[in-house]
């Protein structure tokens, strides 16, 4: 087992009912439908985890709300974006005229979807050969109380759980993100479940 950190930098919000009101909710990771996955950001990522390893997504400075991981992932599987389209399970997960929108970026026959927008177009590619799907216990979105009471120490965590003394949460995560040990994983799971 390992892990992987990074800033979700699209993420301005995690609170589903301001859907519409701020523009498009970002849907990547998507835990607004059962079970949590992940699909479109960092696929150079996404291609280096395996199954039982997690990742923790972090709010970007320019997030509503204060920079803190904002959700987590325990990878159960992964499969290509056609094999996702096509589970029954991951129904609720097709990209459509919604928001959020879905996180499966192929149409029924494993074309890019139209629905996307072009945002992606360019990385099709490349995301589409790897979808990430989470167990649903030992996964998490963080609810707002959660990210507000936990903020303030977030960065002592990271220093202490990566042995460094950064002053900004972007310089212990870095801008590419960060690998994990498994025991820094257990560690920072230990902290945000406290």
């Amino acid at each position: 087992m390992k892990g992987r950190i990074y800033i979700a930098g699209a993420f301005t919000t995690v609170v589903r009912s301001k859907c519409g009101q701020l523009g498009q909710l970002d849907n990547d990771p998507h835990f607004w439908e059962d079970p949590p996955t992940w699909g479109i950001c960092r696929p150079d990522i996404r291609e280096t985890l395996n199954q039982n390893d997690y990742v923790f997504y972090v709010l970007p400075m320019k997030s509503e709300l204060p920079q803190m991981i904002f959700g987590y992932l325990r990878i159960r599987e992964i499969i290509t974006h056609a094999e996702a389209y096509h589970r029954p399970r991951l129904h609720l997960k097709k990209m459509g005229n919604k928001n959020p929108n879905g996180n499966i970026i192929v149409d029924a026959n494993g074309d890019y979807n139209r629905y996307d927008a072009n945002l992606h177009r360019d990385r099709f590619d490349k995301i589409k050969m790897h979808y990430a799907i989470g167990y649903q216990n030992d996964s998490s979105r963080l609810s707002t109380r959660r990210i507000r009471d936990l903020a303030p120490t977030f960065l002592a965590a990271l220093n202490r759980i990566f042995g460094c003394r950064e002053r900004r949460v972007i310089d212990a995560v870095s801008r590419w993100g960060k690998v994990l040990s498994a025991d820094q994983v257990l560690e920072l799971l230990a902290w945000l479940n406290q």
